[in-house]
């Protein structure tokens, strides 16, 4: 614990030309990665924290309702229509399972 205390009490950062020290030492490479990287996970976690507190009030992401759909009548024809149709493509299928498919053999 010693350790990471006199870790962070060292301000040798030296800005000689470098971006924010970054490239003067080994120590200094890992504060700067390791702050860098602190607040960016600060960054991200705060703002998820805000987006869903915002859903969770109804504020973002709110979707409207849609209107027409609570009169629509269930159509018997439609359906009838479907199912026959799905039918005869099934018929179809096994007609060309069946009948199967010529080929030569390309090496003749």
């Amino acid at each position: 614990m010693e350790n990471l205390k006199t870790f962070f009490k060292k301000s040798d950062l030296k800005f000689s030309g470098n971006l924010f020290g970054f490239g003067t030492s080994p120590e200094a490479d890992w504060k700067v990665i390791f702050i860098s990287s602190a607040i960016l996970a600060i960054a991200f976690v705060s703002f998820s924290v805000y987006i869903f507190i915002g859903v969770d009030k109804g504020e973002i992401f709110v979707s409207e309702k849609s209107v027409g759909q609570e009169g629509q009548i269930f159509d018997s024809a439609l359906l009838v229509e479907t199912v026959s149709y799905y039918g005869a493509k099934a018929l179809e299928f096994t007609e060309m399972k069946k009948a199967g498919i010529p080929s030569v053999d390309p090496s003749l």
